[in-house]
């Protein structure tokens, strides 16, 4: 897990959105003022996704958004080191 994960997580978290990557790249840089490039958010939303933290709603269009288990793991409830991928 890296800064990266938890910032798109929480933003997820918070807005409560299935967002493609595109549209989480540009809300978190130009309303955020996050600086994560599209194709980290891209790679890591994927790896997110093998650990059922984020899951992908619309695979045709690939809006993806956060899970119960991603919200526990932002709670506290699953360290990142009890993750597991698929």
């Amino acid at each position: 897990m890296t800064g990266s994960d938890d910032t798109i997580l929480e933003f997820l978290q918070e807005y409560d959105l299935a967002l493609s990557p595109r549209s989480i790249e540009y809300n978190l840089s130009s309303r955020h003022e996050a600086d994560i490039s599209y194709s980290t958010i891209n790679r890591r939303l994927k790896l997110l996704s093998e650990v059922d933290l984020v899951e992908k709603e619309y695979p045709d269009g690939g809006f993806y958004s956060i899970t119960n288990k991603g919200i526990s793991y932002l709670e506290g409830e699953l360290k990142a080191e009890d993750l597991e991928r698929e």
